[in-house]
């Protein structure tokens, strides 16, 4: 229900936004929040439940069960059956003399019309006795792709609130980075002015280099990061949230 509400609500949002910039749909994880420009988790837990191939496969094997049982409690009438023969046509027939005891045949022929109709059970023991218990296990069969299901429902349900909060948490640390990367590049020209002036030396100077590069090496792994936990996101709730990231 929520995640029809969200989709009735972002449909008729549709119109309104063609009206708007362009610019609306860009995101700079530095100054904006991603929990406010996506759907409430709510609504992409739902998504992904409906989205997920993994919860209609189950669904499928629940149905092909069902079937299979409906099969089970008709397995009885296969012990009965119903023939019916019909046989057409001319005969030929040679036919000895048995009166005369002469060595000799005689031809004949014959036009007939032959029918035959059939009824007959052949019941195994195993057919009667088994039935009830055959049946049975065609519905354990469906009670464990319906358990099987609501496991795999609750993975996913963990797996998008894991992958939603590892998203949050990356655009915070990208906003510890980008701090952290304004201070080195001031070190660094302080650093480099005091390094001309001969106020300190060069392994000194190397050091803080080296720290500014590794810290940038890093802001730039987080930045990929978020940018793969978002097309993550996408994936698992079958939802375009259609934010471009400027930071890419």
């Amino acid at each position: 229900m929520t995640l029809l509400i969200y989709l009735l609500f972002n449909t008729a949002g549709l119109f309104a936004q063609k009206s708007k910039d362009d610019s609306s749909r860009y995101f700079n994880p530095i100054t904006d929040d991603i929990t406010k420009r996506l759907p409430p988790l709510r609504v992409m837990v739902d998504s992904a439940g409906y989205n997920s191939p993994d919860l209609k496969y189950e669904d499928l094997k629940a149905d092909y069960y069902y079937y299979e049982q409906i099969s089970a409690a008709r397995e009885w009438m296969e012990a009965l059956s119903l023939n019916v023969d019909v046989n057409l046509g001319k005969w030929d027939y040679w036919d000895k003399d048995e009166i005369t005891r002469v060595d000799r045949y005689y031809n004949s022929q014959s036009i007939r019309d032959n029918y035959a109709v059939g009824f007959y059970v052949r019941m195994p023991i195993a057919t009667l006795v088994d039935r009830r218990n055959r049946i049975k296990k065609q519905k354990k069969w469906i009670e464990i792709s319906l358990t099987q299901k609501e496991i795999n429902r609750r993975f996913l349900q963990e797996r998008v609130i894991t992958v939603y909060n590892d998203l949050v948490s990356a655009q915070n640390q990208i906003r510890i980075y980008n701090d952290y990367q304004s201070f080195t590049m001031t070190q660094m020209q302080m650093a480099q002015n005091e390094f001309l002036n001969g106020e300190i030396t060069t392994a000194e100077y190397t050091r803080l280099k080296e720290i500014q590069t590794r810290g940038a090496v890093e802001y730039q792994q987080v930045i990929a990061e978020f940018n793969k936990l978002y097309q993550i996101l996408e994936v698992i709730t079958g939802i375009r949230f259609n934010l471009i990231n400027v930071l890419r």
